[in-house]
């Protein structure tokens, strides 16, 4: 049996060709990699690494091997950052974990409103874009989370904040009506968002325009709404967004436009775990709720 010490030195020496690479990035000595890699081999049976040249080249076992290799090196990442986070985490924060644009736009005024209330609560907000949030939320550095479109789960109590649609957002010069239906905006550049799917809209955007084979004109992407609006903002292109986001436009430079074919409609969720016990957590959820 292999140490998870011996799995990571593998590991490292796989990644990068070399013991002096491996090394480096494991900070320890040379010999020290050189004597393990030996160790291990003579432990397995067969031969991870042929020398040719200055480099090494994995054997075919090698190959096999380093796909189990990843995983135990990234399950004690997890492990690490789960507990460091254990470690040094504050409770006396609520940790609320949200998007840039609802860090910008909702989640301040729920704050801002609850603190008239409750002087002594103290908040700190993650920010991440929307897949990496919706994966993460269950992370301890997490108390509650405040997202689009949040996936009902058994462990996890979910409230409805607000519902909306998006609109089309485009430069006041490009003259759009305040009406206007998908097709006509086809020949207008496109700042498409990118990796939301359908946790951003109940219909998916780019999914609509896949079934209804709608052929844009794509000239930048964004995973942000915040920085979509922005590229707006300078006149590079039209953009669909959410309301909420659009609460923060600059309208001598940003035109709103309805459409009128079709709704791409939108919940903002607050959750938090079933089983907490914090009482800080509960009365701001239950705050939320009302």
């Amino acid at each position: 049996m292999l140490s998870s010490k011996q799995i990571e030195i593998f590991y490292q020496v796989y990644k990068n060709n070399s013991m002096s690479g491996a090394a480096e990035k494991l900070q320890i000595s040379q010999p020290s990699v050189s004597k393990t890699l030996a160790g291990i081999e003579r432990n397995l049976g067969f031969k991870l690494f042929l020398r040719k040249g200055k480099k090494l080249h994995p054997t075919i076992e090698a190959n096999e091997l380093f796909e189990y290799a990843s995983l135990v090196t990234n399950q004690l990442k997890n492990f690490n950052y789960i507990a460091n986070t254990y470690k040094s985490r504050s409770f006396d924060y609520i940790n609320i974990g949200t998007t840039p644009s609802l860090a910008e736009t909702i989640v301040p005024k729920i704050i801002n409103n609850y603190l008239k209330e409750n002087q002594s609560a103290r908040f700190n907000l993650i920010n991440l874009n929307s897949i990496d949030l919706v994966e993460d939320r269950y992370k301890p550095d997490i108390d509650i989370t405040i997202c689009f479109n949040a996936k009902e789960q058994n462990n996890i109590d979910s409230v409805v904040l607000k519902k909306g649609e998006h609109k089309v957002a485009s430069p006041v010069s490009f003259s759009i009506p305040s009406l206007v239906n998908i097709n006509d905006l086809t020949e207008y550049p496109l700042i498409a968002i990118t990796n939301l799917l359908s946790l951003y809209s109940e219909e998916s955007v780019m999914n609509y325009f896949i079934k209804n084979n709608i052929e844009m004109n794509f000239v930048s992407k964004s995973d942000s709404y915040s920085a979509a609006l922005a590229m707006i903002e300078m006149g590079m292109g039209i953009s669909f967004l959410d309301d909420n986001t659009l609460t923060k436009a600059n309208l001598k430079k940003v035109k709103i436009s309805e459409i009128k074919d079709v709704k791409f409609e939108y919940s903002i969720n607050a959750l938090i775990k079933k089983d907490v016990v914090r009482k800080d957590l509960i009365n701001f959820y239950e705050y939320l709720s009302k």
